[in-house]
């Protein structure tokens, strides 16, 4: 199972939340397609639980704001 690093690329403030260029969370999958494409309910849950940061409702759950990269 592979684990990839979610990692944000451009800084964002929208509805109250806020995001920095930088910040990242590590999440664990068990395809090896791109998260941000295939696991997107994977990604939000680890930025919302970990971080506390809802990128659903920030409306940066996409590639133009996230970088992932397989560490494992």
């Amino acid at each position: 199972m592979p684990i990839f690093r979610i990692t944000v690329t451009t800084t964002k403030i929208a509805n109250g939340q806020r995001i920095d260029k930088g910040l990242f969370v590590d999440i664990q999958t068990f395809g090896f397609g791109n998260p941000l494409y295939t696991e997107k309910e994977l990604v939000a849950n680890a930025f919302l639980y970990q971080r506390g940061v809802d990128i659903k409702k920030l409306g940066a759950l996409n590639a133009s704001y996230l970088n992932a990269k397989r560490i494992g």
